[in-house]
């Protein structure tokens, strides 16, 4: 938020640990956990803190209600933190997702007043207009208009398993149809169903690594000799599963002593031939040799994804071997926020070469700017995973064409059957995205995106316990089939989304902010020293009366404010300049003050005019239908007595950092006054273009006014 926005954030039990209701209505801006927010007593602290101007949920698809309308606790907690805002938005990729009820409800939740429309949404799909703004990635522009997102690459490096993991894929897939018949068997419904998910567990493991079910059948063996009789089986809930990278580790569901007989005996087997078949990983060899290996020479980055924790300490030990002096970062579930920044700081300044992830590690920070390359150690069983996990390189600010890299396995029938779904599915969007020309690589990423969120591929494969492909694939045709319909459904219902609210102003930048601060800071009486970083950074000494007067400074008297973001999260010396910090505030303050600057009204020489002409900026307030505030907009127009026109945002922005000198403003006279009635037509025509029904202006009125004079040589 500070570098994209400039808005200074706390997060709660990290910045703050408060123990009252006050203590959280001292903070303007916080930022909380969903898992954390849901939880009585931290929900209890974020009620009683009061109204809060804007609440905000990332992700917001996974508060929906399940299709029976059951609400989930993180639907709940929005349906209560809803009433304590004005103003409450939800932020997704993934809205519809092919279920209507989910999608309703989530409409419920932001416009609760158009609940008969929303319950009727067959009938009145224009509706959703009133509450979704959709921008599509393949039409976000930058301020000049030109395509952000072009796609990405996607290459499969096939890995033909060892005859000694063949043997031992045997093995275990026999532990785990002896783990299924118990499942289905067992008397007590509760047991049977914790067997049933202890086996899809190991299966999920083994398709990840061998280090990863390895390690969850050490454990089995570890509980089946030290088993306690008095456990009763926990089956965890589907939000507690959702992110867990550490299930080689799972614990009370396995507690229910041994599934069938003789399992510690086979369990040891299976582990035996596991053991040989890691001596010979071909997977692990196609990673090392042909992916990290030639690219690590080619001085390139790579971030490295895979589901679990185990197989993540198993890539870092190999990488450590085979390749000396490479240093690895790692970002998993278990580690703080505080942990996380560092690695990733790290790995973002090249001190590490190679960053291992997993889903739930890489959630919400930023890797594009050192990394355009990816590899997929292993491939999820939710294939929306998938492109979440492409979406930490293919974002905003990426310079680079992103290159996918998956390691396919054909070592099993889990990763056959992914590895078959991945084939399908992206042979689909290339076909539907081939008749878009030049940008036929950023639709069909799109296309394979929204179809993959549609497939609920972890259920076909929980089902599918006689691990037989014929009936798998059949699903597997199945839910493509639905996946397309879904998709259709949901391009007719969210063509009526809103896009006019999203229009881009460009032309401002860095510049202007710099130009501000050294301008304002010698009339404020700071002392500029220097600029650096290519007049990014400002050095300004302080009077000896002003240390320790802005908090971001401390005690120092020489301080250096940054318009590099990045420089200023990277050296902790460097203060952002932005608007949150005290000191820009100050000069802000400064510079509207009328007793000192007459804001209103300005004139000025320059040499860039062959013509003198006025420069003025009007302020347009937008309302709805109901006569609320929709948003501010200011219009900067120039001209003369002869009329006056529109000036493009990009046109003013380049005016604003043009030599100026300010000369004593006149008195307006009859022309003066014939220059303002110019303007008229100007605003009247930038207001009826952008009107439209359900957004009109309340008002509009001069802000300022600036006019230019033409300064003759031997002034």
């Amino acid at each position: 938020m500070r570098a994209k926005f400039g808005r200074a954030f706390e997060i709660y039990q990290r910045d703050f640990r408060p123990e009252y209701a006050d203590e959280m209505r001292l903070r303007e801006n916080v930022i909380i956990s969903l898992d954390l927010a849901k939880r009585d007593e931290h929900l209890a602290r974020l009620i009683e803190a009061g109204f809060w101007d804007v609440i905000v949920f990332d992700e917001a698809h996974r508060l929906g209600r399940s299709e029976t309308g059951e609400q989930t606790e993180r639907y709940a907690l929005a349906h209560k933190l809803r009433d304590r805002t004005h103003s409450l938005l939800l932020l997704t990729a993934t809205p519809h997702q092919g279920k209507t009820r989910r999608f309703a409800a989530l409409l419920e939740l932001v416009r609760p007043d158009l609940l008969p429309e929303i319950r009727t949404l067959e009938m009145n799909p224009e509706v959703v207009g009133d509450i979704i703004i959709r921008n599509r990635k393949t039409r976000v522009t930058d301020a000049e208009g030109n395509l952000i997102f072009r796609g990405h690459d996607t290459l499969r490096h096939m890995v033909i398993p060892s005859p000694e993991m063949r043997t031992a894929d045997k093995a275990l897939r026999r532990y785990l149809s002896e783990g299924y018949r118990a499942s289905a068997d067992a008397k007590d419904r509760t047991i049977g169903r914790a067997i049933g998910f202890v086996m899809t567990t190991y299966r999920k493991l083994a398709s990840s690594s061998v280090a990863a079910i390895e390690r969850a059948l050490e454990r089995r063996l570890e509980r089946l000799q030290g088993f306690d009789a008095a456990s009763a089986p926990v089956i965890p809930s589907d939000e507690q599963l959702e992110g867990d990278d550490n299930l080689s580790e799972i614990g009370p569901i396995g507690e229910v002593g041994a599934f069938f007989a003789d399992e510690a005996r086979e369990v040891q087997a299976v582990l035996k031939l596991i053991r040989v078949a890691r001596l010979s990983d071909a997977k692990l060899q196609t990673f090392l040799n042909d992916v990290v290996s030639p690219l690590l020479a080619q001085n390139q980055n790579l971030l490295v994804f895979t589901e679990y924790r185990a197989t993540q300490s198993y890539l870092a030990e190999a990488i450590a071997h085979a390749c000396p002096g490479v240093q690895v970062a790692a970002i998993n579930g278990s580690m703080s926020l505080d942990e996380k920044i560092r690695n990733v700081r790290a790995f973002n300044s090249r001190e590490a070469q190679v960053m291992l992830s997993t889903e739930a590690g890489g959630e919400g920070l930023n890797l594009q700017d050192a990394c355009h390359i990816m590899v997929n150690y292993d491939l999820p069983w939710n294939p929306a995973r998938l492109v979440q996990r492409i979406g930490r390189l293919y974002r905003y600010g990426q310079t680079r064409r992103v290159q996918v890299i998956n390691l396919q396995s054909d070592d099993g029938f889990d990763n056959s059957a992914i590895t078959l779904l991945l084939d399908r599915v992206s042979t689909i969007a290339q076909d539907m995205a081939s008749v878009a020309g030049e940008m036929k690589d950023a639709l069909a990423a799109e296309v394979l995106g929204e179809l993959m969120s549609y497939i609920d591929m972890e259920s076909i494969l929980e089902r599918a316990t006689s691990m037989k492909m014929d009936q798998t694939e059949e699903e597997i045709a199945e839910a493509i089939r639905e996946a397309q319909k879904a998709r259709a459904a949901e391009d007719d219902i969210l063509q009526f989304a809103s896009a006019h609210q999203t229009r881009v102003s460009g032309g401002f930048d860095f510049r202007h902010m710099v130009s501000f601060v050294k301008g304002m800071a010698p009339i404020a009486g700071y002392d500029l020293r220097a600029e650096m970083h290519g007049g990014k950074t400002l050095e300004i000494e302080l009077g000896e009366e002003d240390i320790g007067r802005w908090p971001e400074f401390g005690r120092r008297s020489i301080v250096r404010l940054t318009a590099d973001h990045a420089k200023a999260i990277a050296d902790p010396s460097l203060v952002p300049m932005d608007f949150e910090a005290g000191f820009v505030r100050d000069l802000s303050e400064l510079a509207n003050d009328r007793l000192i600057f007459d804001g209103l009204y300005a004139e000025a020489q320059t040499e860039a005019e062959d013509h003198e002409d006025v420069v003025a900026v009007h302020q347009v307030r937008w309302q709805g239908l109901s006569g609320e505030l929709l948003e501010e907009e200011l219009i900067a127009s120039s001209g003369n007595k002869d009329g006056a026109k529109e000036l493009p945002h990009e046109e003013f922005a380049e005016l604003l950092l043009r030599p100026m000198e300010s000369v004593p403003a006149s008195t307006p006279g009859d022309e003066d006054r014939l220059i303002a009635k110019a303007f008229a037509p100007a605003v009247e025509s930038f207001v009826s273009r952008w009107a439209e029904a359900d957004r009109m202006p309340s008002s509009v009125f001069l802000g300022a006014a600036l006019k230019r004079r033409r300064q003759f040589p031997g002034m």
